[in-house]
């Protein structure tokens, strides 16, 4: 897939890379509803007890914010509607996620994000001391992890006492990287932890593998026990909807985002209302009939953007 496909086509290409992968994801629940198609998040706001929101496709492309997304955002603080932006972004501190928005115009704050770093930082902090080969580029911050004894895995090298693996962020890894980590993994299997289950994501020149993408096959490969953190798993929701106000009814929380199998699906798994949003992210130009006949994974609602589009 190259950034020079036409949209619908990658879009496609996208939803059937994680329909190959299906078996990995969790089951559709039973039930039956059509979509509705609507304007933007105000039109589902009667409905709504909270909101919950992705980020990239949903508030921002890159460094861009997606026009009518900040309005949005402020008319939810003005109705009082809560709101969560729920993230499987797990390569950056809150506080370095929240930064970055702030330069997009988008002025939110630590508590108004649950991301799948948080998911991983509490079963860290539940989980027995171990050493931890953690999988992310040269510099990066694990300061706000709980993490008493790591070290960097570089090129994908174990050592004979790292008891466990930390796939954090798939920049800068490569298939040497992860061949050598396979193979030391198959001489002594141990548990992988992957903190972004997102397969690919939309790159400038094309599609970048996601820490889920090189983890998809790791246990078939390697003996090794994976588990991965954030959408569609159910955790993350469950951290996020423990985190809205009390009173808050799970069938009255709307879950936006722009991919059938992360977003919808997740919700749809924890009892949630599903939205899909196709007018700037992973889904544009998507045939969502043609998509939820092919996958059974039916949101209760389609709109091309949160608030005014482009």
């Amino acid at each position: 897939m190259t950034a020079t496909e036409p949209a619908a086509a990658r879009a496609w290409a996208l939803l059937q890379a994680y329909e190959q992968a299906r078996a990995h994801w969790p089951a559709v629940p039973a039930g039956h509803h059509r979509p509705q198609s609507v304007g933007g998040l105000v039109d589902l706001l009667p409905q709504a007890d909270a909101v919950l929101l992705d980020a990239f496709g949903v508030l921002n492309l890159g460094a861009q914010a997606i026009p009518g997304a900040a309005q949005m955002l402020q008319r939810l603080r003005e109705l009082k509607v809560p709101f969560r932006i729920v993230s499987n972004a797990a390569s950056v501190p809150k506080a370095t996620l929240v930064q970055r928005y702030h330069r997009m115009g988008l002025p939110l704050q630590a508590e108004d994000f649950v991301t799948s770093r948080d998911v991983v930082a509490a079963a860290l902090a539940a989980a027995p001391q171990r050493r931890w080969a953690v999988v992310a580029p040269v510099g990066a911050d694990c300061s706000d992890l709980p993490l008493a004894q790591a070290r960097r895995c570089e090129a994908g090298a174990l050592q004979d006492d790292d008891d466990a693996v930390l796939f954090l962020c798939a920049q800068g890894w490569d298939e040497v990287a992860q061949q050598r980590l396979e193979h030391d993994l198959r001489r002594r299997p141990r548990p992988v932890w992957v903190a972004n289950p997102d397969l690919i994501s939309p790159w400038e020149g094309g599609w970048a593998r996601e820490p889920g993408g090189w983890c998809l096959h790791l246990a078939a490969r390697t003996g090794a026990t994976v588990q991965m953190f954030g959408k569609p798993f159910a955790a993350i929701f469950e951290r996020a909807l423990a985190s809205l106000p009390p009173g808050v009814r799970r069938t009255q929380v709307w879950m936006l985002g722009d991919t059938l199998h992360t977003d919808v699906l997740g919700a749809l798994a924890a009892g949630l209302r599903a939205a899909l949003v196709t007018g700037a992210g992973a889904s544009t130009g998507l045939d969502v009939q043609r998509a939820a006949a092919t996958t059974g994974i039916v949101p209760h609602a389609v709109l091309p953007f949160i608030g005014p589009g482009p």
